[in-house]
């Protein structure tokens, strides 16, 4: 699926260019901008809601939205009589009805360009019947708009307006160009039955997580828009010149992002949802600042224009990364129904009808309140309208996207394993199987999973203050249908930690089991191997072991950490089963493999120089042999806390032809032996840089 998010934007843009008209219009008319965007509002979201619940997309509709549907329509029919009968009553100005003409006429050719856009991309029609269509339907709704303007006012006034008016209908034209060739390149609509589509798609969480998370983006966007455009046309003296403002800073606000997404998509740099994350966090510290600023009855152009600013950054680094979400929620949709599912494209098109209207009737809402909670009489002025009715326009957008916010935090799906489901689609396109992998994809894809989010926030917060150089990282070769397992010293807590933060490639740790399921036994075994060696901590020892007893247990889930039951030989070959399952789905291992009870009379770990190894860890390459017929590659590493570097030796790879214990034995020697040479080497550079 491609550009999705593209044709979102697209439309959005169109509209707004119509509704900065529509205001500009109705204050040269009525001096109330804020009327005309009312009135573009009523006939817009009128006909959003048409093309939702009436059209061939309906079907597609969970039930409990077409159940919401008549609630919709008796609140779009309150609001409705409100704007366009009450509230003129009220008014005894005839241009009133003037500006009525002019909302209806654009959106009759906005309808009927919409119309034209949709059987160009269908093919229906030929490149020059389509610009010829668009070019009369635009000549006809111009000439329309000059005689309704020319009669009724000055000269003068209606030339401006039929020039601001000619320029709103070239740039929504070149943007209905674009809509167009962004609806080409979706791939052609198969039709299906829409309750098995919904139940395929809908039984993954990722979906249904992510179609929460998109709905909520989508009608964040519609309602942040119009609310800060709206301010500042209800608050401009030379009010052409402030929009025009405002769109040249969100279109170069927007430009930014997609510059900003195309640096890192040349450097394949970053998780989608960590940049998802980033953007949220912008847009709501704009809006934030935003509302501070209306709170205290204040009108800065410069803090708006930099609220707007922040806003439209954050909303395109959040439709582009919704772009690249999109694409693996097909994959998705493969996986759980088994093949293509016919009607899924009609299925995210109704959804993203479903974001529009519900954004657009929130902003007709606050437009509605703002015209009827000063008694028919309109702010004009900044500090009117902040004091007044800001807050109620503001906050609807303020909460949806902290929504978005929070819901990002339990979309499942990492770029890690948006690539594994990828793979496990090509492997099932071309007839074979991976049920290990199949299973880890159930439990994230079809079950709820949540992404390390806190382990991620951790380690870039720790990364400037551990920096260290890596070593020997030619000598790791990627290899998805054979995995590495690293073999690395403890040292205590440094080399665990180390490890981590500086992994060249996504690893599974193994952890001893008393560290991954109960606090307590994380706290007893902590303080027995770790925090009893610390003698500066003196009496705080316990306490601190115990108040990290549930945040290890926390962080090992993320880590996806594989439990190795030591001393206990039936649940050991558990540890080994669940380690052969995870390098089966494409998971390189990362095992320490030192030995702290190697003497009774000191149990701990080694400072620095690595200790004895357990000599059980080879029987690991053994059973993945047995069960996959793959030699197992070990590769050792060493993490330096004198000198802050992790160096990484060659690999060791398993001999199955070997006598059992012999090879077990010549892995362990090898390892240690490797492990040893690693750790002198480092020494003697840090001793002689020492001794400078």
């Amino acid at each position: 699926m491609k550009r999705l998010r593209d044709r979102a934007q697209v439309t959005m843009l169109t509209g707004l260019y119509a509704y900065i008209y529509c205001m500009m219009v109705s204050q040269a008319l009525t001096d109330m901008p804020v009327y005309g965007g009312a009135l573009f509002m009523c006939a817009q979201v009128a006909t959003v809601f048409m093309q939702t619940f009436t059209g061939r997309i309906r079907q597609y509709l969970s039930p409990r939205i077409r159940a919401w549907r008549w609630a919709i329509l008796a609140l779009l029919m309150l609001l409705n009589i409100c704007v366009l009968v009450v509230y003129p009553l009220t008014i005894s100005s005839p241009q009133v009805w003037l500006l009525f003409s002019v909302v209806l006429s654009i959106q009759l050719r906005d309808a009927m360009c919409t119309r034209l856009v949709q059987l160009s991309a269908a093919n229906r029609l030929t490149e020059k019947r389509f610009m010829a269509y668009m070019g009369l339907w635009h000549a006809l709704a111009l000439a329309a708009m000059g005689v309704i303007l020319l009669y009724n006012v000055q000269t003068l006034l209606a030339l401006v307006m039929l020039v601001g008016y000619l320029l709103c209908a070239l740039a929504g034209f070149y943007d209905m160009l674009k809509e167009r060739d962004a609806l080409r390149q979706l791939p052609a609509a198969s039709s299906g039955d829409a309750q098995q589509t919904r139940a395929a798609v809908t039984r993954a969480n990722a979906f249904t997580v992510f179609e929460r998370l998109s709905i909520l983006v989508m009608a964040a966007m519609e309602m942040t828009l119009i609310v800060m455009y709206t301010f500042l046309a209800a608050t401009a003296e030379q009010m052409l010149i402030r929009m025009a403002l405002a769109v040249l800073t969100t279109l170069v606000g927007r430009e930014l992002a997609a510059w900003f997404l195309s640096w890192r998509r040349r450097r394949n740099r970053g998780d989608a949802t960590n940049l998802l994350l980033v953007g949220l966090i912008l847009w709501l510290y704009g809006l934030w600042t935003f509302s501070r600023m209306l709170g205290e009855g204040a009108a800065d152009l410069t803090k708006t224009y930099l609220c707007l600013g922040l806003c439209s950054v954050g909303s395109a680094l959040c439709a582009a990364c919704l772009d690249g979400m999109e694409k693996s929620m097909g994959a998705v949709a493969r996986f759980t129904s088994g093949g293509d599912v016919p009607g899924y494209y009609q299925l995210r098109a109704a959804h993203r009808e479903v974001a529009t209207l519900l954004g657009q009737m929130l902003a007709l809402a606050a437009l509605t309140a703002l015209c009827f909670l000063t008694g028919y009489d309109l702010p004009r002025t900044a500090q009117e309208l902040a004091e007044h009715f800001q807050p109620v326009m503001v906050l609807p957008a303020l909460l949806i996207v902290l929504m978005a916010l929070l819901c990002t935090f339990r979309f499942p799906l990492s770029s890690r394993y948006e690539k594994k489901l990828m793979q496990f689609l090509h492997i099932r396109e071309a007839g074979g199987e991976n049920p290990a992998l199949e299973k880890q994809l159930q439990s994230v894809v079809v079950q709820r999973h949540i992404q390390p989010f806190f382990v991620r926030t951790v380690i870039a917060v720790l990364r400037p203050f551990f920096r260290h150089t890596i070593k020997g990282a030619e000598n790791i070769r990627q290899d998805e249908s054979n995995p590495i397992v690293f073999l690395c010293n403890h040292g205590e807590v440094y080399g665990p930690v180390a490890s981590i933060l500086y992994s060249p490639v996504p690893v599974r740790p193994w952890s001893i089991s008393e560290l991954c399921n109960d606090p307590l036994e994380v706290a007893q075994y902590s303080y027995k191997y770790t925090f009893s060696q610390i003698k500066w901590l003196g009496p705080l020892r316990w306490p601190v072991a115990r108040l990290l007893g549930p945040i290890t247990v926390s962080v090992f889930a993320q880590l996806e950490c594989v439990p190795v039951f030591r001393n206990k030989p039936r649940e050991l070959m558990t540890t080994f089963r669940k380690s052969v399952e995870a390098m089966q789905a494409g998971d390189n291992l990362l095992i320490f493999p030192e030995n702290p009870d190697a003497d009774p009379d000191a149990p701990g770990y080694e400072h620095g120089r690595p200790g004895d190894l357990f000599s059980g860890f080879p029987m690991l390459a053994q059973v993945y042999y047995n069960r996959t017929g793959k030699r197992c590659r070990f590769l050792p590493m060493l993490a330096h806390k004198g000198a802050r570097t992790i160096s990484y030796g060659t690999e060791i790879l398993y001999n199955p032809d070997n006598d059992p214990i012999t090879e077990r034995d010549r892995v362990v020697q090898e390892a240690s032996r490797q492990m040893q040479e690693l750790y002198e080497r480092e020494e003697a550079l840090w001793q002689k840089k020492k001794d400078k």
